[in-house]
């Protein structure tokens, strides 16, 4: 069992992950601790590329020296990035720097790193504590791990919606169904993720601009699944920045500010929900937020794509038999399980979190 000091340390290194988007890189934090007091702490940045370790180490300066490096994720190993730029990596500047005592959350999947940090801390004389509050690091680092692990951006399907499971009426103008306090969390969300999607049924209903406006926060990159390419040209999304993937073919010359990309279609006429996914990925847009009508959610659920559900109820009714729900269509091949479900409330509304069952 790791000691109280360890968790407490660990903790306050897991507060600093994800300040500021750094996909593809994970947004690590690094907290240097000397004689049971903090000396200094670090998280990533991605303009510059600066790691958590080492802005941490940095910031110590001398003091580092015999000191103990708390890390949400193994210390990088490798010298080169990907460009073949070179780089110094974290493992260096925790030696050079005169660090004792490294403690970690979890390894590094990344076929570079993978123990290999590890391996060079010791193969230097540094102890090594490993798995210290690991389950809250890998949630934290969700993105990254399961890019590394599948190559696959991690998706959350999120929905709003009244207390009989209605995302809007079918016959009345959009309705603002849940409460400011939930809106706030979604734009929250927003701002933490590197993309937010949806359909050409919700542009064509809403005109959405899918930014953040209510609290501080960079906004996501729009993604539009658009297989026929419907989307007005005078809609607010066909902007720079926005991505619309359609199975049509289209030119830069025909008016276009947002950037088309032509995919190849599923079985059913449409954009397919794998290969887009593999394109964001390649972009690095790997923590992903779909926030779609109930036909492309379901399309993204049907072919096993949702990591995350995060459903906002509203004490409303609106009822109505063609009323869109958060799912729609013929409906799902088989039964969807969720697991660590969480509970919370924001202002009358209620929030459930749940990861799917695999």
């Amino acid at each position: 069992m790791p000691s109280d000091e360890d968790v407490f340390w660990m903790r306050r290194a897991l507060r600093l992950t994800n300040r500021v988007k750094t996909h593809p890189s994970p947004g690590v934090g690094a907290v240097v601790v000397k004689a049971g007091k903090l000396i200094s702490e670090g998280w990533t940045y991605s303009t510059p590329k600066v790691h958590a370790e080492a802005m941490a180490l940095r910031l110590a300066g001398e003091r580092a020296r015999g000191a103990t490096l708390y890390t949400t994720l193994e210390p990088c190993s490798h010298w080169q990035r990907p460009d073949g730029s070179e780089r110094t990596p974290c493992t260096h500047h925790c030696t050079q720097a005169g660090i004792v005592r490294v403690v970690a959350a979890t390894l590094d999947s990344n076929p570079q790193v993978s123990g290999e940090g590890f391996a060079q801390l010791e193969a230097a004389g540094v102890a090594l504590t490993v798995g210290v509050c690991e389950e809250q690091a890998k949630e934290a680092h969700r993105a990254f791990l399961k890019h590394q692990r599948t190559g696959m951006p991690y998706v959350t399907h999120k929905a709003a919606m009244t207390l009989d499971g209605k995302l809007a009426a079918s016959h009345a103008a959009p309705l603002a169904i849940t409460s400011e306090p939930a809106r706030r969390a979604v734009h929250r969300l927003r701002a933490k993720s590197d993309a937010v999607i949806v359909g050409v049924g919700t542009v064509l209903a809403d005109d959405p601009e899918l930014t953040v406006r209510l609290v501080r926060g960079t906004s996501p990159t729009p993604v539009i699944f658009d297989s026929m390419l419907r989307t007005p040209q005078s809609a607010k999304l066909n902007r720079p920045g926005t991505l619309i993937l359609t199975c049509q073919q289209a030119t830069a010359s025909q008016g276009w500010d947002a950037e088309l990309i032509t995919l190849p279609a599923d079985e059913s006429g449409r954009v397919s929900v794998a290969v887009a996914l593999a394109v964001l990925a390649e972009r690095g847009l790997l923590d992903v937020l779909l926030e779609s009508g109930g036909a492309l959610a379901a399309a993204f659920h049907a072919a096993l794509a949702v990591d995350r559900c995060l459903f906002f109820l509203a004490p409303k009714l609106i009822g109505g038999a063609h009323a869109p729900t958060p799912l729609d269509g013929p409906g799902l091949p088989t039964l969807i399980a969720l697991e660590s479900l969480r509970v919370r409330r924001y202002g009358p509304d209620i929030a459930l979190e749940g990861k799917l069952l695999r």
